[in-house]
């Protein structure tokens, strides 16, 4: 019996296994990292949510106060919160006096030029918090009429 060697593919059959394993693997460390990443996208965004509802919390009680004083605060949420920190600060913010329209009566432009205050109360707030050893934070800033803002006397005056 005469055996052709180019009839008979045995020699390939191991060069085909080994391909295909080698195709397989790559798409399983694929798919891998898809699903990875998948969950740190989705871990991510429930911190951002849940620092966004933390940093209303925060803002509330501050706005809740029926004056403000200008004062800086740092501190951490209680468990579950732990992971997420917050820092804000309560400044007074100068506001020029707008150009008034010469239209205007002159009683009335005195009137407003009378209750124009040159400030406002400004509230400067961050949410820090960590995950997978990265750092991420989000601000917010608000305003408030110059009446919530307590000041001294003697800047009162002025």
């Amino acid at each position: 019996m005469n055996v052709d060697s180019s009839r008979n593919p045995l020699g390939y059959i191991l060069f085909e296994v080994l391909f295909s394993l080698a195709l397989l693997s790559i798409a399983g460390m694929t798919l891998q990292s898809a699903l990875r990443q998948a969950i740190l996208t989705r871990g991510q965004a429930e911190d951002y949510t849940t620092a966004r509802f933390l940093l209303n919390k925060v803002i509330s009680e501050i706005e809740l106060r029926p004056q403000l004083v200008e004062e800086e605060k740092e501190g951490t949420f209680s468990s579950p919160y732990e992971r997420f920190s917050y820092k804000w600060k309560i400044s007074k913010l100068s506001v020029p006096m707008p150009q008034l329209p010469s239209t205007l009566p002159p009683g009335m432009k005195e009137s407003l030029e009378s209750q124009f205050k040159d400030y406002m109360a400004k509230v400067d707030l961050s949410i820090i918090w960590h995950r997978a050893g990265m750092k991420f934070e989000i601000k917010t800033q608000t305003l408030y009429q110059p009446e919530k803002l307590w000041l001294p006397p003697e800047e009162r005056d002025k």
